[in-house]
């Protein structure tokens, strides 16, 4: 067994692979999981192959012992997410042996983003949306952080953050977008310094206006892509900003960081068409 390690892996990107190992072997042990995420690492070239491309029979490989500790962090991490529990069996009820819980079953086997996968739903954003704001990415891992640590009011909020500067480029895009100079005055005056719920609700306004003038492509599921996630996590947001007793379940700040991306990306197809087309 030949010992790997490269110190640019990072903790996200390890969690991704520990990840892809539970969903190949749903029942294992701590060791067979780390020999699993060393063979991952190898095969997607995040990890240099110490044999230089030479076959052997039986080749397996093995993390340094500093690995070993933040993949046993990382499986500490998925228990307190119920992805994972200790014990397999009653024969087997104790560590190192490791199961996927039924909530964690649904998780790596999803084809959408996983919020508890930091590093892959991050790659998985940027694919779609590759010219991303900074401070939505700011705004983003902090709610997936914070997401994964149970911290489901502070990731509602963060997670608002987030979709509130998505939209405002959007409405500035559009805002210059408007060649008709009093309409553009009044589209700014009715927009500048005004609370998110009312630059939304005029941005709308306006957007509807001319949405039989827009491309199909554009406007294909704007209201339920756009408006109505838009609507649900600001909602939600509020909720979860007021000192009140309702409370945000694991539930629903997961769905709400799964369907992020693709309300995002529509955010993204419309400012980038009213950034290089104009609005008569």
């Amino acid at each position: 067994m030949t010992v790997i390690s490269d110190p640019q892996i990072s903790l996200d990107e390890l969690r991704t692979l520990v990840l892809e190992a539970f969903k190949k072997s749903p029942e294992t042990q701590y060791v067979s999981l780390c020999n699993s995420v060393a063979q991952l690492a190898v095969q997607k070239g995040m990890m240099s192959n110490p044999q230089q491309g030479i076959v052997t029979t039986g080749n397996s490989y093995k993390l340094t012992s500093h690995d070993e500790d933040r993949v046993r962090e990382i499986i500490w991490d998925l228990i307190v997410s119920r992805l994972v529990t200790i014990g397999i069996n009653a024969e087997n009820p104790n560590w190192p042996f490791l199961k996927l819980t039924e909530y964690g079953r649904k998780v790596v086997n999803s084809s959408s983003p996983s919020p508890h996968d930091h590093s892959g739903y991050l790659n998985r954003l940027r694919e779609e949306v590759p010219k991303i704001d900074t401070v939505i990415l700011t705004y983003l891992e902090e709610s997936l952080r914070t997401f994964n640590i149970h911290a489901l009011l502070s990731a509602t909020i963060t997670l608002g953050c987030a979709s509130e500067k998505a939209l405002l480029l959007l409405i500035e895009a559009f805002g210059n977008a408007i060649q008709n100079t009093k309409r553009k005055e009044k589209f700014e005056a009715d927009t500048r310094d005004r609370l998110i719920k009312r630059q939304f609700d005029i941005f709308v306004r306006n957007l509807n206006g001319i949405k039989g003038n827009l491309p199909y492509d554009i406007t294909e599921g704007v209201d339920t892509m756009l408006l109505g996630i838009f609507e649900m996590i600001r909602n939600y947001r509020n909720d979860a900003g007021h000192p009140s007793s309702k409370t945000i379940s694991r539930e629903q700040v997961y769905a709400n960081l799964q369907v992020f991306i693709s309300y995002c990306k529509k955010v993204y197809e419309l400012k980038n068409y009213f950034e290089t087309n104009i609005i008569s």
